[in-house]
């Protein structure tokens, strides 16, 4: 098994523009499997206030420069038989990076602004016609691809409904931890429920990982990786807690704790999820046909594991459809072959979870991987997504997949961060939101 001990940074804000600050540190990495009981993976911190401000610790060099660019232009790409349309965002492109670094401690910072973005060319043969538009996707033709029916699209109702909670209320929507054993050790998990909840409705429910170095009072504290505030009292969040170094995480504290992830030795992390799930469907009015999971780096991590062992339909199944943002396999080494609805991003840039098999300047992972082996259990027609090395994000929704499962990879060009943006308010929120809510 291969060692590594990645330390990364990232407070994260609610941004009217995205600005990253990224301090390097080289040093050795670390890529878990299942059976690693150590954190392993990439770390990552993030605390919420109010823009986006991200920091990054990885083995790097610091690099400057400048870009401005603007496309307006129109492709149709026919490649094998698949058509595929391709709209995004003309714009410009600005960066600035200045770094300092010394050789006997390896460190270095920088700072990184990305302005409006321009539209980043798809590559294929065939011809061509390319649109620029305000919004930004890739559909690979050969079917349908869209989501919303199929996966028990009926309501599905939990034993919580029309009764009162066993969870008192003093225990929910405050930051507070509950407590709940799961594999023969005492973990946790905060919880918001709506301030409306009524027991006779159904509700969806989703499941945030927290990142290496984060915790759940974290993603209280970041709304869920934003989505709580989109989500119009629809919807019940947990945040479970991960561990460091084979036990659970104690910290009390907003930024975090040191170390803690989800490597899932011996499964653990998976039964914390099982047994949250099945505590929330006990007392709460559960739809059970709509349960997502997100997450970013190793909560993205996280989230891939528990879809593929936990997909919706197999039994002890539960899972919808799954967000992930600059993800990788770090929490074990299972091969999805039931659907999932599937979301992904990442940016090309990314200096900690490699992109693809060409990335460079990474640490581990192959997320594009990741969305082909979800793309091959939901039955999609497979195509490369469209990569963005600048300019604006460009999303590619596969089609051909199975009803009601679409599978979705938006490629960006920035480095490592769960707040991706063109230049303004990170697009990701909202598009996560809909992808989840279409169910």
């Amino acid at each position: 098994m291969m060692t590594s001990l990645v330390s990364s940074r990232l407070r994260t804000h609610r941004p009217l523009r995205l600005i990253v600050g990224l301090a390097f540190t080289a040093f050795a990495v670390l890529a878990c499997s299942s059976s690693d009981d150590g954190s392993g993976g990439p770390s990552d911190s993030a605390s919420t206030t109010g823009g986006t401000t991200s920091g990054l610790t990885a083995a790097s060099t610091g690099s400057s420069n400048s870009t401005t660019a603007g496309m307006t232009a129109n492709t149709t790409a026919s490649s094998s038989g698949n058509a595929v349309t391709t709209t995004g965002t003309a714009g410009i492109q600005s960066a600035s990076s200045s770094s300092t670094g010394d050789a006997g401690g390896a460190t270095a910072t920088a700072t990184d602004t990305t302005g409006s973005n321009s539209v980043g060319g798809a590559s294929s043969t065939g011809a061509t016609t390319e649109t620029a538009t305000s919004s930004s996707t890739a559909t690979a033709a050969g079917g349908t691809g869209a989501g919303g029916s199929g996966g028990g699209d009926t309501e599905g109702r939990s034993a919580g409904c029309d009764k009162a909670p066993g969870i008192s209320s003093d225990q929910y929507n405050n930051g507070q931890p509950i407590s709940i054993m799961a594999a023969g050790k005492q973990r946790r998990y905060i919880l918001s429920v709506p301030e409306n909840y009524d027991n006779t409705r159904a509700y969806r429910f989703v499941i945030a990982y927290h990142q290496l170095n984060g915790n759940d009072r974290q993603m209280y504290a970041n709304d869920y990786y934003h989505l709580l505030p989109l989500s119009d009292d629809s919807t019940i969040f947990v945040a479970p807690n991960g561990q460091a170094n084979g036990s659970p995480c104690t910290g009390m504290g907003d930024g975090g704790e040191s170390n803690c992830g989800w490597s899932n030795s011996g499964g653990e992390d998976i039964a914390l999820a099982d047994a949250v799930v099945a505590e929330i469907k006990e007392n709460f009015c559960i739809d059970t046909n709509r349960i997502f999971a997100t997450g970013w780096s190793f909560g993205g991590s996280m989230s891939y594991q528990t879809a593929c062992e936990r997909p919706l339909g197999q039994e002890n199944g539960f899972l919808r459809a799954i967000a992930i943002y600059s993800g990788s396999q770090l929490s074990g080494n299972c091969t999805p072959s039931q659907p999932v609805a599937y979301y992904a991003s990442h940016g090309t840039s990314d200096s900690v979870l490699c992109y693809d098999n060409m990335s460079s300047g990474c640490q581990v992972g192959n997320g594009v991987q990741l969305f082909q082996n979800f793309a091959q259990a939901n039955g999609c027609t497979y195509q490369t997504p469209t990569k963005v090395t600048n300019g604006n994000h460009m999303c590619t929704e596969l089609s051909g997949c199975a009803d009601g499962y679409p599978a979705k990879f938006c490629s960006h060009s920035g480095d490592h961060t769960p707040d991706p943006s063109d230049g303004g308010p990170s697009w990701q929120y909202q598009d996560v939101w809909d992808f989840f809510s279409q169910f």
